[in-house]
């Protein structure tokens, strides 16, 4: 199979979900959505692979289907998630690039991703990710792996993952201060501003910018906070 026909396939399985969740998976709505017939052969080899059934005009998805253009969905959501929360980009920006990203994607990547984003709910257009085991795993922890640079304790230190903000300006103003994904910080105070220390340098930002700084939380507090400072 050539890359242009698996790329092909993958498309119709993820219009076949789309159908399945929005609307009534019918001949007539899928047809609908392919006027030119371009996914119609495709959807004949489906049929006779087993991964949908033509039942009169409804077109039934099974176990096996539903999970191949579950995964499909989840990891191009995934992606658009984290092109508009890591990369900054705005989420018309995102499709083509998401549609990249989903086909390369190895599972154990998708997870891992899911976890870094703090398993979202919600694609940037507002519509469900399909939940991984991580996002039922997570359920079971009081606390998400990243949060906001603002609920680090005093004195505890955080690397920060991705700066969560879609203002082009800020974002290059945090990357010129050092605020770089990768890099750890140390929370020195949160009134009137927050201070904080990266390496042995001391810098003061605005509380809604902290927000927009997501870290997984690192070092435990120690009793006298930052280097004596209390």
């Amino acid at each position: 199979m050539n890359l242009e026909t698996s790329h092909k396939k993958d498309e119709l399985l993820e219009m076949l979900w789309r159908l399945h969740e929005f609307y009534e998976l019918t001949m007539p709505a899928f047809q609908a959505h392919d006027p030119t017939g371009v996914y119609q052969g495709y959807l004949k080899e489906f049929a006779s692979n087993g991964v949908l059934r033509v039942e009169g005009e409804q077109i039934v998805l099974t176990t096996e289907g539903l999970e191949m253009a579950r995964g499909l969905v989840r990891r191009h959501r995934l992606a658009e998630r984290l092109i508009v929360d890591v990369l900054g980009k705005r989420p018309e920006e995102t499709e083509r690039s998401a549609c990249e990203f989903e086909h390369i994607l190895a599972p154990e990547l998708v997870e891992a991703i899911c976890t870094l984003l703090g398993h979202p709910r919600f694609c940037p257009h507002g519509i469900p990710i399909p939940e991984g085991s991580c996002c039922l795993e997570s359920r079971k922890s009081v606390e998400s792996a990243v949060i906001p640079l603002t609920h680090l304790a005093k004195g505890q230190k955080g690397r920060i993952v991705f700066l969560n903000t879609h203002d082009n300006t800020r974002l290059q103003r945090l990357l010129h201060i050092g605020l770089v994904p990768g890099t750890w910080v140390t929370m020195l105070q949160h009134y009137p501003a927050l201070v904080i220390v990266i390496e042995n340098s001391q810098i003061a930002i605005e509380t809604s910018i902290g927000e927009e700084i997501r870290v997984v939380p690192g070092e435990p507090i120690r009793s006298g906070g930052y280097d004596g400072i209390s």
